[in-house]
Order: C-alpha cells, then sequence, then structure tokens
C-alpha cells in the first residue's frame, strides 16, 4: 500500500473491538490490498462461509418461526374454543328470554313508528329542499375538480418522458463510475447501454405509426 495512507487510527480499543468483530484484522486487510494470497484465501473463506450462512438464514429463521407461530395459534385457538364455547351458551339462554319479549316489544314499536313517521314526514319536506341545493353545489365542485384534475393528469403524462430520462441520466451515470471503479484501465464504455427517451420523443412519427397501426387507423 505505497499510495494508500492509514489516516485512521486502529489500534486503539474501538477499533480493536472492530477487528473482534469483523474476524481479520487491519493489518491483514492491508496484507490482501497487497495481493497477500494467505490473507486472501482466509478472506475467501469467510466470504464463502457468509455467503453460506446467508443462504440458510432464512429458512432456518423461517422454520423455527413457523413451529412457534403453530404452537402459538393452536393454543390461541384452544383458548377461543372455550371461551367462545361457554359464551355461546350464555347467549343462547339469553335469547330465548329475550324472544319472550319480543312480541310485546312489536307491538309497542309499531304504535312508534307510526308516530314516527308522522315527525320524518315533516322533517323530509324541509330535507329535500336543501338537498337539492347541495347536489347541485356538489355537481359543480365536482366538475370543477373533474377539469383541473385532467389538465394535471395531462401535464404529467407529457412530463413523463423527460422525468423518466433524467432518472435514465442518474442511472446510466452511476454504472460508469461503478464500471470505471470496477475495471480501471481495462474499462469500456460502450459496454454500458443508456437508453434515450427524449431523442424518440423528439421525433415520435414510428410511435405515431405503431399507434394507428393498433388503432387500425
Amino acid at each position: 500500500m505505497k499510495h494508500i495512507k492509514t489516516r485512521i487510527k486502529t489500534n486503539s480499543r474501538a477499533g480493536k473491538a472492530a477487528e473482534r468483530v469483523a474476524g481479520v484484522t487491519v493489518e491483514e486487510l492491508k496484507k490482501a490490498l497487497t495481493g497477500d494470497q494467505a490473507t486472501l484465501k482466509k478472506l475467501g473463506s469467510m466470504y464463502q462461509e457468509g455467503k453460506m450462512a446467508a443462504a440458510l438464514m432464512p429458512s432456518i429463521i423461517e422454520t423455527v418461526k413457523t413451529k412457534i407461530g403453530n404452537e402459538r395459534e393452536w393454543n390461541k385457538f384452544l383458548g377461543e374454543f372455550v371461551t367462545d364455547g361457554s359464551k355461546a351458551e350464555v347467549d343462547i339462554q339469553k335469547a330465548k328470554r329475550d324472544a319472550s319479549l319480543s312480541n310485546i316489544k312489536y307491538l309497542n314499536g309499531m304504535s312508534e313508528l307510526s308516530e314516527q313517521f308522522k315527525a320524518a314526514l315533516e322533517m323530509e319536506q324541509g330535507r329535500h329542499g336543501w338537498a337539492i341545493d347541495y347536489n347541485r353545489a356538489k355537481l359543480l365542485a365536482d366538475m370543477i375538480i373533474q377539469d383541473v384534475e385532467g389538465q394535471v393528469r395531462l401535464a404529467e403524462q407529457r412530463s413523463r418522458i423527460y422525468l423518466k430520462q433524467i432518472k435514465e441520466d442518474e442511472v446510466y451515470e452511476l454504472k460508469v463510475a461503478q464500471h470505471l471503479l470496477e475495471n480501471g484501465d481495462r474499462a469500456d464504455l460502450s459496454l454500458i447501454h443508456k437508453r434515450d427517451y427524449s431523442a424518440i420523443a423528439k421525433s415520435p412519427v414510428g410511435i405515431f405509426q405503431r399507434l394507428r397501426n393498433a388503432l387500425g387507423i
């Protein structure tokens, strides 16, 4: 590492703790950067072990979680079974007693309904008046909102191509930078392809022809 200077103190307690967690020392990392084969072999073994753990860990965790979940749901069901069953018996007995009052309540209710109808009829006449005005106001508001929303959606569709191009430019620049970083002097930017939506948008003759064909025009 003749051209890379270490400016961070790694022999501190924090640095030692980091080395213990990582399972590799800073000195070993320096050796790896200079191509030390033994150190690279150690790091390679750590990488392979990490890949295996990463591949198996989700399945192992899911298996344990499933077992725990099944036991929890089974016992939860048993608790609900006992609780709901006993409550249902109480409800049934209560319903039988409530049924004896239904006929009296029905007769009283019919009498009350007649009086309620008279009052409701008067209220309905008043409600009808303001309901008409309300519906007219609502229709006008809906038409205005619909018109504005339509204009905004149309504008958004016209902007989609240019917004998409901005994102594509960012993705392309990132790919180029990553390619240069990974390959150095061996980099070949012709291998990195860029989508050019703006170019087609400026001359969409082919798109219009495909649209006419699809519509049978």
